[in-house]
């Protein structure tokens, strides 16, 4: 007498097919769903740290006078890392602004390294940070304190949205230091300052899409970021 060993069914390439197909869309939903709040939660990040901002900003300005101003130059294009670079100088505590009068007429404005020498304290004096270190990301957390910028001449960092993307910012450009802000005459601001045509300043998230421009000036203009 002799037994048979049950034929075993396996799966047609139709039903592998099928549930290969099955994984893949519930791969891609939990991936979506995963993206989806992961981007949510940059976006509650990045308000956070820019009111963050906004508030050492306003610090600043109670301090100094006004709010982190731009160095000497022309209008750029809306893609200015000088901007960027200097915002984090001043509300890092690298750099200061300081108001003169100047014997032609009215007041100067200029950026100076928070040592100078014409300040208070010269070289023993300190920096006075209006955010802590890793407060709001930069390019390179683990890098800043390492060179204390007693020359001025330390990296050039700028604040980075939760995205690793710039935070953009916008205020007044200053005009050399030998110049004044306003008309000594009339007090009418005078260029390049006189372009920024709101009194308070702008801080935007690059977000997630963001592409750095090769070229500067294809970004917006200076211009764009009010309305006439």
């Amino acid at each position: 007498m002799s037994t048979r060993t049950p034929a075993r069914r396996g799966f047609t390439l139709i039903e592998l097919l099928l549930v290969i197909s099955i994984i893949a869309i519930l791969a891609s939903l939990t991936f979506s769903l995963f993206k989806a709040a992961k981007n949510g939660n940059n976006k509650a990040t990045a308000k956070g740290e820019i009111t963050a901002l906004a508030t050492a900003c306003e610090m600043y300005k109670k301090m100094y006078g006004d709010y982190p101003c731009r160095n000497t130059g022309g209008i750029a294009g809306g893609d200015d890392p000088q901007f960027r670079k200097d915002l984090f100088d001043q509300l890092m505590g690298r750099r200061v602004l300081v108001s003169t009068a100047i014997s032609s007429g009215g007041t100067a404005v200029a950026l100076k390294n928070y040592n100078d020498a014409t300040l208070p304290g010269g070289s023993t004096r300190k920096m006075k940070p209006f955010l802590g270190v890793g407060a709001v990301k930069s390019n390179d957390d683990k890098s800043i304190g390492l060179n204390d910028w007693t020359g001025g001449s330390g990296a050039a960092y700028e604040f980075r949205d939760p995205w690793g993307n710039p935070y953009d910012y916008r205020y007044r450009i200053l005009p050399s230091s030998s110049t004044a802000i306003q008309n000594s005459s009339t007090g009418a601001y005078v260029t390049p300052f006189s372009y920024w045509l709101t009194p308070s300043f702008l801080i935007v998230s690059c977000g997630a899409n963001y592409i750095e421009p090769a070229n500067p000036t294809d970004a917006p203009s200076y211009a764009d970021y009010w309305d006439d």
